[in-house]
C-alpha cells in the first residue's frame, strides 16, 4: 500500500486539501519536554499535518461584531481535522503502525504559565516545509495565506517528510504591520505575550482581566496544582467563546480576503 496516497485520499474525503509530514525525531529535539511527539507515542517517526482553509465568506459579513461566523468556522475546521486524524490513524494501525490522533485545538496544556496545544502543529507544518510562522505567530501558507487551520496525528510509520524552507516573501524582516496593529502591544520581535493577546481578543464571561491573568500565568509556571487548574479551566472555557480582535490577521499582507476592517 502507498500510505501517503491513502492518507491524502482519506483527507480529501473530509475536504482537507493540505497534507504534509514532519520528522518526529527532529520535532522531539526542537519542542520542549511534554510537547514532543515521542512524549505521547513511543517509537513515533512521523507527524502528519492536516490543513484546511477557513471559508473567505466568514470575513466579509458587515453584521458580525464578535466574529461569530469566524469562530464557528474554525471550530468546524478543527472538528473535521480531528475526525480525519482518527480515521487515518485507525487505518495505519490496521496496517501495523501504532498511530495517535492529537486534538487539533482543545484541550490545552500550560508551558511556562501560558496555554499551548499538546503539540504545535504550526511548528510541525513549518518543519515539513509547507509555510512559515509570521511575526504574529500565525502560520502562513504560500497558497492559503494566514487562514489555514491545522490538525493531525503522530504515527510510527516512516513516511516521506519535508524540510523547512526559507519563504523569503512570507513575513520579511521589513514588515511589522501585525506588531504595529496590535491594540495591546502583545507582539514584539516575533514573540507574543499569549496572556495579553488572549485577554484582549477572546470574549468569555469567565475570562478575568489582564492583571489577574498575568498573575495566574506566573503562578501556573511555578505551582503544579494551579497549572492543572488552569488546564481544566481553559479546556472548559475554550469549548465556547467569541472573538473580539483579529487585527494582526486582517492587516497581514498574506490575509487573502478583501474586507474593510471593522
Amino acid at each position: 500500500m502507498n500510505y501517503m496516497d491513502e492518507i491524502i485520499k482519506k483527507a480529501g474525503e473530509f475536504d482537507i486539501p493540505v497534507v504534509a509530514v514532519a520528522d518526529a525525531g527532529r520535532l522531539n529535539v526542537a519542542a520542549p519536554a511534554g510537547f514532543r511527539p515521542g512524549d505521547y507515542l513511543s517509537g513515533a517517526r512521523s507527524v502528519v499535518i492536516l490543513g484546511r482553509q477557513l471559508p473567505k465568506s466568514v470575513f466579509v459579513s458587515d453584521n458580525d461584531p464578535h466574529y461569530m461566523f469566524y469562530t464557528r468556522a474554525f471550530a468546524d475546521n478543527y472538528r473535521r481535522m480531528n475526525d480525519a486524524a482518527c480515521v487515518i490513524a485507525t487505518m495505519l494501525e490496521s496496517e501495523g503502525f501504532p498511530s495517535l490522533a492529537v486534538p487539533a485545538y482543545s484541550p490545552l496544556k500550560f508551558y511556562r504559565g501560558e496555554p499551548c496545544g499538546m503539540i504545535s502543529f504550526k511548528h510541525a507544518a513549518a518543519e515539513a516545509g509547507i509555510g512559515k510562522l509570521g511575526k504574529n505567530t500565525i502560520f502562513v501558507h504560500p497558497e492559503y495565506g494566514n487562514i489555514l487551520r491545522l490538525g493531525g496525528f503522530i504515527t510510527t510509520a516512516e513516511l516521506p517528510t519535508g524540510r523547512p524552507k526559507e519563504y523569503k516573501n512570507i513575513c520579511p524582516p521589513s514588515c511589522n504591520l501585525c506588531e504595529k496593529s496590535c491594540p495591546v502591544g502583545a507582539l514584539s520581535d516575533g514573540e507574543i505575550n499569549i496572556t495579553r493577546c488572549m485577554t484582549n481578543c477572546i470574549g468569555h464571561a469567565l475570562l478575568p482581566p489582564y492583571p489577574i491573568q498575568s498573575s495566574l500565568r506566573w503562578m501556573a509556571g511555578k505551582v503544579d496544582w494551579i497549572k492543572s487548574f488552569m488546564e481544566y479551566f481553559t479546556t472548559s472555557m475554550f469549548e465556547n467563546y467569541g472573538i473580539r480582535c483579529m487585527e494582526c490577521l486582517l492587516v497581514c499582507p498574506h490575509f487573502p480576503c478583501k474586507k474593510q476592517q471593522k
